[in-house]
This record gives C-alpha cells, structure tokens and sequence, in this order.
C-alpha cells in the first residue's frame, strides 16, 4: 500500500492547531490509516480505497474532522472563466478523455511543491494504474496562450521536454528519456502520440510520458494549469477534485476550464457533492450498536461529510463512496473501534466441517499420492492471460471496478491460464514439471456470477502428451468410483483431434487436451503440455461424496 510523507509543522499549520505528539500517534491509526514512523517527518500508510488522503492537504483535512477541529463538509469553490481547451478527433483513438482545471494565488512554498509532486506520484501510482488509466500534468499558467488544444502529433515532432535543455523528437523521448523508457509501453503501439499545445503552437506536456520543460512549475509561480488525461471521465474527475481539493486547502482561488471535445461540451470541475440517505437501521444493524440519527449525523460530521435533511453530502474528492455500506465504515471509524465491545453470542452449535471442504481435501490428497505437486494462483488476473494468450475471444467475466493494478483487475473464469503462467515463470527449474491446482472461478450465466470450485492437473516435459494427461484422469475416476468418457471436443487452445470433452452421465463437467504450440509459444514455454480441468462441486453434487 502506498505510504505518504508528511512534515508535522506543515501538518499542523494545515489543521490550524497545535497538537500534542502523544495525540496524533494515538489519533493517525484510528481514521482507517496505519503510521508507519513518527518524528518530525510522519510516514503514514494510506489504504488504496481513501486516494483523496494520499496528498499531505487531504490528509491534513481528514485529521482536522477526526479531531473535531472543523467538522462538515469543506467548502470547495470553483469559479466562473473563460478559459478553453479543446479535444481533437485524431487523439480518441490513442487516449480519449481529458479534464482541466485552473488554480490561481497558491503559494508554492517548498512544503507545497513536495506535496504536490507526492500526490502526483501516488495518484499515478494507484488510482491511475501508473499512469495508463489517469495521467496528471501540472503546468505554470502564466506562460500558457489559451485556448489550450489536446491533439496527436507524429513521431518525429519535437519540444524539450522536462528537465532537458535540446529539443528531442517524440520517438526520441521513448527511446532515450528516463520516463519515456519507463512508460513507452503505454504509447509505442501508436502511430502519433498525444500532446497538449497553446495558442502559440508551444507544447505543454506529452501525456502520460513527461511535461514540457517550457511550462515547468517552480516556487516563483503563482498560478496552475492542471490538465489530466486517460481512460474514463469518472476516474479523471476523481484525480481532478482531489488535487484542487489540495490546492484550495493552500488557498488557491479554483477556475473552471471548458473543455471542448468531438460531439460534446463540458465545464471542470465538477464539484457538486452526490446525496446519500441516512439509513439509521441498516446503520445500527451491521456495526451491532445503537445510535441516534443526531449521533450518526455528528460522526459524518467529524468525517467531513456535508448534512442537508436526512441526506449526506458526499464529497467531490471522495473517490471510495459507491455504497451505504462505505457510510457505515466512516461511522464505525468516527465512532472508535475501540468503543466497539466484544460479544460472546448467546447461541450454542456443534461445530462440523463442511462436507465440500473434506471432499477437497480427500482430492488434495489423491493428487499429492500421484506425484503432483499443488500450486496456488491469485483468483485475480487479467484479460490478456485469459483469452488473448490462451488465444481465446473475450466472454462476459467479473471486472473489479477499482482495481489496484491493470496485471489484477478481472476474477478468473477457469484454471488453465494460472497453470501456464506456473509454467512460464518456471522454464529453468528441471522437468518433469506435474502440478494441480485446486481453486474458485468464477463464471458469468445469464447476469449471474457463478463461483465454482475447480481442479486442473497439468503435466511438462518433453514428451508430455494426450495419453499420459488421460492416465492420470483414469486413476482419478477410478479412486472415485465414477464411471465417465470422453468425448471429442475442440477448443482453440487445444491441439486438434487431442482434446475433448469430460462426460458424466452426459453432464459436461470438463475438459482435457494437450496445449496448442502457438499458445505455448505466447506463454513463452519451450516444453509439450497436457492439462485437464475438472468442475468439482458438480463432481460432489452428483455423488455426494
């Protein structure tokens, strides 16, 4: 998890009191963060779901609520201008959405500076999925001619880049700049390459890579220009609100940008809180507690929420609030979880193991008694293994809508592709390589996720093939005492004419194959390999084992 650095004197200038040692240590671990050390710096790990305390200003803010310094929501203004960017056709193709923002009158003292490169970098980092789904540019407005246009250029055009005195041509930057070595990945498949550029045809960064050395921001500048770009407005808008939200804290004066794209026409920031219904029911009922609505209210005061009726006001800088079960949170940490009182329920049961639970570990055991060795993959993966290197078309699977990283972002809908990064990742260890996993899927039927637990065997080495995989699967029905066949099956990941599908009673419940060579060579494996998968809970619930 990301870890923010904080200078306690510029810390408790932000929350407009002085506050004794003994109480921030005991207070920083209570708001939902862990402190990491505490002296005159303060490291503070911040969980992924709170992005808008990952700069020392939003931190500083919550704190302030927490100690109920200055409670309710803050007041964040944007004003009227007349300032106007505007979206060329050609750049959607490379990196669609972008959002702007003007800060005017921020004093940029060292602290500030520190800040706002450490909130860029977290930002980045976390909630941008370094950088490919928001990219941050901030930019010295003084030396900008507006209107600002966000357009492509070819590869050979040039500017000078940040921290460089020459002019270097895009293609130049990804190759020999130390950020554009670090995220050409981002744009190299692309034939022109994104670039924001004024009025007077000077370039003000090429996002996601590196801002221009003609705009750089330094403690003599008095006035932003904050241009984010990438994939979703919401997530922009998100990036958006918590960086002016930082800025405003610091007393710049917040203006609204135009922003003019292809068949649409918008105004940054969008600072409009969402509305949320104080559900004091539900509230009581899952932290086990019985509060008032006059004693919630004050909790969502002190975590800087606004109040209008029966309504909270959610803030525009809170990127975490999808659900009222997220409110609850905030309560139950307003509240102290060290006020919460431990239970013994007033129930008596028998304790049992599940049923399901030992008929995996009679699995387990079997396959250990053949040889294999288990091996455990995260439930979490990616498109790319699942379809694009199992050299599958897409199908409807589960997509986490926060994700921490783009190589995590998709729960697996089957086992093979986790065996063959198994397989990957081990190339130089001896063969034979025969393993089995025992794990969930997760499968999408009609709009309905479906979480099965699945087996998959697999077998490498240099004459690993159909027969031997079917021998294995042989002893294993024949431990069981089910009868099953094979029927001939194409998938494309298979071989033809050595795969198939596995029948009970004419009930698919899996499939066993040798691996296609041009799979094995998009995994980059050197090695034959032969695998079976094997739906378990159908397994257990037609013989109820």
């Amino acid at each position: 998890m990301p870890t923010i650095t904080i200078d306690k004197n510029d810390l408790m200038g932000l929350i407009g009191k002085k506050v004794d040692d003994d109480t921030l240590m005991e207070k920083i671990p209570m708001m939902g963060t862990e402190l990491e050390s505490f002296g005159e710096e303060i490291v503070v790990e911040v969980f992924p779901d709170r992005p808008d305390m990952l700069s020392v200003e939003g931190f500083a803010l919550a704190l302030q609520g927490f100690l109920g310094i200055k409670t309710g929501l803050y007041d964040l203004e944007v004003n009227e201008s007349q300032y106007i960017a505007s979206i060329d056709g050609k750049v959607k193709k490379v990196r669609p959405d972008a959002v702007c923002a003007v800060v005017k009158g921020v004093e940029l003292n060292d602290a500030a500076i520190k800040s706002l490169m450490q909130v860029q970098e977290k930002l980045h980092l976390t909630h941008g999925r370094n950088r490919r789904r928001v990219a941050i540019g901030v930019h010295d407005l003084d030396k900008i001619d507006f209107p600002v246009h966000y357009t492509t250029m070819p590869k050979d055009y040039e500017f000078i880049p940040l921290e460089c005195n020459e002019e270097m041509t895009l293609e130049e930057i990804l190759q020999k700049h130390k950020k554009g070595v670090e995220y050409k990945h981002l744009l190299e498949k692309y034939e022109e390459y994104p670039i924001w550029i004024d009025s007077k045809e000077q370039v003000l960064s090429m996002p996601p890579i590196i801002n221009s050395e003609y705009t750089k921001v330094t403690e003599s500048t008095k006035s932003l220009f904050i241009d984010i770009t990438g994939y979703g407005l919401k997530y922009l808008k998100q990036a958006l609100n918590i960086l002016i939200m930082s800025l405003s804290i610091r007393n710049g004066k917040i203006y609204s940008v135009k922003v003019k794209d292809v068949d649409r026409e918008y105004t940054y920031p969008d600072i409009i809180p969402k509305k949320m219904e104080i559900d004091v029911n539900y509230t009581n009922r899952i932290l086990g507690i019985n509060l008032s609505l006059e004693e919630i209210v004050n909790f969502l005061k002190r975590m800087r929420y606004g109040i209008e009726g029966r309504n909270i006001l959610i803030p525009a800088y809170r990127a975490d609030i999808m659900h009222k079960i997220d409110i609850v949170e905030d309560v139950a940490i307003a509240y102290g979880f060290n006020n919460f009182k431990p239970e013994i329920p007033n129930i008596s049961t028998i304790a049992e193991e599940d049923p399901f639970e030992k008929f995996i570990r009679m699995i387990r055991n079997l396959m250990t008694g053949f040889q294999l060795m288990e091996v455990k993959n995260y439930i979490l993966t990616n498109k790319k293994d699942l379809f694009e290197k199992m050299d599958m078309k897409e199908e409807k699977i589960v997509e986490m809508q926060n994700a921490l990283t783009v190589d995590y972002n998709v729960l697996r809908n089957y086992l093979i592709p986790g065996i063959m990064r198994v397989y990957s990742i081990n190339t130089h260890y001896e063969y034979p390589q025969n393993i089995f996993e025992i794990g969930e899927v997760f499968r999408v039927e009609n709009d309905t996720v479906r979480e099965e637990t699945n087996i998959c065997v697999g077998i490498s080495h240099e004459k690993a093939n159909f027969t031997e995989c079917k021998e294995i699967l042989n002893s294993f029905f024949k431990n069981l005492d089910i009868k099953y066949e094979i029927e001939e099956k194409e998938k494309k990941y298979f071989i033809e004419g050595r795969a198939g599908s596995i029948l009970i009673d004419g009930n698919e419940i899996g499939y066993i194959g040798e691996i296609h060579p041009r799979v094995l060579s998009k995994w980059s494996v050197g090695m034959p390999v032969a695998v079976f998968e094997i739906n378990l809970n159908r397994i257990h619930e037609l013989f109820r084992f």
